[in-house]
């Protein structure tokens, strides 16, 4: 159990960025174009970038 606490405060920022960021990416690529399991993942996708960005820059701001 050790090693999951290390891995989630080491990775928060990019677990927040792919799951809350990657909903929310997703949710508004699907109200603008048509639903589609590509676009769900597309918007995960800018999500994970989003938070491996976030995780790299040192962004707290987005928790």
């Amino acid at each position: 159990m050790e090693w999951l606490s290390q891995h989630l405060e080491q990775w928060a920022l990019v677990w927040f960025g792919f799951l809350f960021w990657g909903s929310i990416f997703g949710a508004t690529l699907l109200y603008f174009f048509e639903v589609s399991l590509l676009i769900s993942l597309v918007g995960y996708a800018f999500g994970l970038l989003f938070g491996l960005l976030a995780k790299n820059k040192g962004w707290t701001w987005i928790t």
